[in-house]
């Protein structure tokens, strides 16, 4: 595929993006004594974690979201963790700890080779989008961008506010909506349009996890080689971009490489002496769980997932500690739950009002075991490399050392993914339901511990390598070994895994976020329509407009207010806005109609041509509306026609 189609603006829009996620968290984790790597994996929660639960709590006080209420949150809570540590030094460590000091030429390369997998994995997005205006059009995408603008627009970053956007009767949802309020702070300094702001943020995700990844290998022991590729494995694994082109699950996604950050948290915690030190650290990891839990609230299944067994095998390997840590963690986790009160409310009212989702089991067990060992869920094509590293990974397995833990994670969402997508019994959907019993969201977990494997395979080859390299020189007499083998090793490896493998299945991940970008929902002639809309729909009005065709959209392009304005109708149906979609049509010769479209504010009506699924149908209040007497076209191109509301009084004359 060519190379996205990028302007200086756009560049420095996801420069600017990298400056909005990852800044107020540094300023947190640098006052609380976090520093290098782990104060650059971790920053982007601890960002979400200001932002998640700032917005709800200042929407409360009446105050309007903005940067400047975004910053000023950030300075208190800074200003709260000074006073707990009374000092602005790092924060002290026990002996012991399991990070091994790196040289500084095998840091540099770290460093060089995660900003490489940060470019990879921006280019693998970009290149599908082919511009950062391009419209993701699969089902949740709508919805986050209606919630980015409306945050924007009307300041009310409350956890029930964004979904006034399509459920404005019939009772509000709750979204946890730290991924928006985040966003929403972008589009405020900038004023980039919304689309480009979601795209930003998508081209940033899988190098989040690459960089994250690397941090947790590094912390807990690993060598530079293995955390380089681990991060390099982590952008290569496909099911990482199912989870951005399907869906797309942008703040699932978003947590879910954040995940392992908070392992990263927890050891800072447990390992950092001194009173106010680890009190301070303490504020911080309750801050990361809270952080998971404003992204997404499956984030914080995936952080006990990841959590529990690095908790394990630490307290195995030191029983003693077993005295104090628990309750350590008992009191974080209490704090966690203090500061997440609303965010776990609206969970529990989200869990008892909206039905549960079954996807159907697709594939046999034998099957989806193949395609969880293979990297290849829903592609005919193998990635071959990443299974191959695995294997070496999964051979070598009794030398991964502190890292032991990670099979854990391994086994329990590769399981849940293979019981996901082979069976439909009841039971594996009441365990599966905090991830939505979607295989693709627990393949892509898979997908970010495996990285692990992949790259302590990478780090044991080379390590084979240089013992190879010595034994040769022994054999031939020469008793020394030049200091720059490793290396050049290391160097000559991580190029052919990423030539070998076409540039970690770049073209491959790429033509995977090319899909939904297209249409058939939202048609260039759409889009049109729906800036023409803008033009004439004055504020506060709503248009009536199809589900299930692009004009979905009408509000996050050109902010105007939709009857429907997502592509979810559950609890809708007893409104105005089910009777508007099964009778609209009927509005010259039904009072309710007339009523409903009153009560709406209705003027205008959009229908677009082309649906979201190929199974979608026109809805039945939207049906035969040319030449109807009621309405007057004031726009049309061949894939969507604008209609203006006639009174009824006017409608009625042109009856007669």
């Amino acid at each position: 595929m060519p190379p996205p189609d990028l302007s200086p603006t756009d560049v420095a829009l996801i420069a600017l993006y990298v400056v909005v996620l990852w800044a107020p968290g540094m300023l947190l984790g640098l006052v609380a004594g976090l520093r290098g790597w782990v104060l650059a994996a971790t920053a982007p929660l601890l960002t979400y974690a200001v932002g998640g639960l700032a917005g709800p709590w200042s929407t409360g006080l009446g105050l309007r979201w903005s940067p400047w209420v975004f910053a000023a949150s950030t300075v208190i809570g800074a200003v709260v963790l000074a006073a707990v540590r009374g000092t602005v030094r790092p924060a002290s460590r026990i002996a012991g700890t399991s990070e091994r000091p790196w040289s500084r030429g095998a840091t540099t390369g770290v460093v060089v080779v995660v900003a490489l997998a940060v470019v990879l994995g921006a280019s693998a997005v970009l290149r599908g989008y082919g511009r950062l205006t391009t419209i993701p059009q699969d089902w949740d995408a709508v919805f986050h961008a209606s919630g980015i603008r409306w945050i924007a627009e009307t300041g009310d970053a409350g956890l029930f506010g964004m979904s006034q956007i399509n459920w404005y009767e019939g009772g509000s949802i709750f979204y946890p909506n730290a991924y928006h309020v985040v966003a929403a702070v972008l589009e405020q300094i900038t004023g980039a349009g919304i689309v480009s702001v979601l795209d930003a943020h998508t081209a940033l995700i899988p190098g989040i996890g690459g960089l994250v990844l690397a941090v947790v290998v590094r912390r807990l022991g690993g060598s530079p080689v293995a955390a380089a590729g681990t991060a390099l494995a982590a952008i290569g694994a496909s099911a990482v971009y199912d989870m951005l082109w399907r869906g797309p699950l942008l703040p699932y996604a978003t947590g879910a490489v954040l995940t392992p950050a908070f392992v990263l948290l927890l050891a800072q915690f447990l390992d950092t002496e001194g009173r106010r030190d680890r009190i301070a650290s303490g504020v911080v990891l309750a801050l990361g769980a809270a952080g998971l839990l404003c992204i997404h609230p499956a984030m914080l299944f995936g952080a006990v997932v990841f959590g529990a067994p690095y908790l394990l095998w630490r307290w195995g390997r030191r029983p003693s500690r077993l005295r104090a840590e628990p309750l350590m963690i008992a009191v974080v986790g209490a704090v966690a739950l203090a500061l997440s009160f609303l965010q776990i409310r609206g969970s529990i009212y989200s869990a008892a009002s909206f039905p549960e989702v079954d996807w159907p089991a697709v594939v046999s067990g034998p099957q989806a075991t193949w395609e969880l060992l293979t990297f290849s869920h829903s592609s005919d094509m193998l990635q071959t490399w990443l299974f191959v590293l695995g294997a070496v990974g999964l051979l070598t397995y009794h030398r991964l050392g502190d890292l032991r833990w990670i099979g854990a994670p391994l086994l329990v969402f590769g399981a849940l993914f293979v019981l996901t997508a082979s069976s439909d019994a009841p039971w594996v959907q009441a365990v599966t339901r905090p991830w939505w019993n979607d295989r693709y969201r627990l393949v892509g977990l898979f997908a970010l511990a495996a990285a692990v494997l992949i790259g302590h395979g990478i780090g044991q080859l080379h390590e084979a390598g240089v013992w190879a390299a010595r034994r040769v020189a022994r054999w031939s007499g020469d008793r020394t070994v030049p200091r720059a083998t490793g290396a050049v090793a290391a160097v000559v490896l991580l190029a052919v895994v990423v030539l070998g493998s076409h540039v970690l299945y770049q073209d491959r991940n790429a033509l995977r976020m090319s899909t939904n970008t297209q249409g058939p929902a939202v048609s260039p002639g759409e889009v049109a329509a729906m800036q023409e809309l803008g033009k004439i729909v004055p504020p506060g009005e709503r248009v009536m407009n199809d589900r299930y065709d692009g004009s979905v959209w009408m509000y996050a392009l050109d902010g105007v207010l939709p009857v429907a304005g997502h592509y979810d109708a559950t609890n809708l149906g007893n409104t105005d806005i089910g009777l508007l979609e099964s009778s609209f049509n009927r509005y010259d010769d039904d009072p309710r109609v007339v009523a409903a479209v009153e009560r709406l504010n209705i003027h205008y009506v959009m229908v677009g041509e082309g649906f979201l699924r190929g199974d979608n149908r026109r809805a039945a209040g939207l049906e035969n509306l040319d030449g109807a007497p009621f309405l007057r076209t004031v726009f049309r191109n061949p894939q969507a026609v604008i209609y203006e509301v006639l009174p009824p009084s006017r409608a009625s004359a042109a009856t007669g």
